[in-house]
């Protein structure tokens, strides 16, 4: 593992104690996964929590006339199925590698285990569920308080780096704007940006 590791990351946290980072060393696993395998399916028992060293993936439902995309990952993110993962029951999440991925997890019973024999390690966990609520209900919020013309140029302009890697077709999806709709407000987007030039 590079610099920014899961290592890294819980640093940032708070300073991993000696005996905590060798125990973490021993039971962490690496997973690979190409572009376009599915790493959970609906219906599947989330049994794994992955950090991204490489890659990038998307978390999505699948509803009875759509898609909705819930969260885009990508380097230095960490990823479950939530309630799937947390209740150890039927996930209605899909996870599917866009890219070819590297990806560093351990599994359920192993982070209970952790969490026993480390109570420092609460002070991660909580931080990093923290982070991703945060996160969660900030994309929650400017779903619904954001025109659709607003959200894709949010997402264009404050989430450039993200936007590049997230392929056109799936944009509708994350953005909840209807594909016709969504290809109006790109042109209209564009067309204004190069009258500015």
């Amino acid at each position: 593992m590079e610099k920014k590791d899961i290592f890294y990351l819980l640093n940032t946290i708070a300073s991993l104690s000696p005996e905590l980072e060798v125990y973490l060393r021993k039971i962490l696993h690496q997973r690979k996964f190409l572009k376009g395998e599915y790493i959970l399916k609906e219906g599947m028992i989330c049994q794994h929590i992955y950090f991204i060293e490489s890659g990038f993936i998307r978390i999505f439902n699948r509803l009875p006339e759509k898609e909705t995309t819930s969260w885009f990952l990508t380097e230095g993110d960490i990823f479950i199925s939530v309630s799937s993962f947390f209740r150890q029951q039927p996930s209605a999440d899909n996870i599917i590698a866009l890219e070819d991925c590297i990806c560093w997890g351990i599994t359920f019973d192993q982070l209970q285990e952790m969490g026993e024999k480390f109570p420092e390690f609460n002070a991660h966990r909580i931080a990093i569920t923290e982070s991703y609520y945060v996160r969660s209900e900030d994309r929650q919020y400017k779903m619904l308080a954001l025109t659709q013309e607003q959200r894709y140029t949010y997402f264009v302009e404050k989430e450039p780096e993200l936007f590049s890697r997230v392929p056109v077709h799936l944009l509708p999806s994350y953005l909840d704007i209807p594909r016709r709709t969504l290809n109006r407000i790109r042109s209209h987007y564009y067309n204004i940006k190069r009258k500015r030039i």
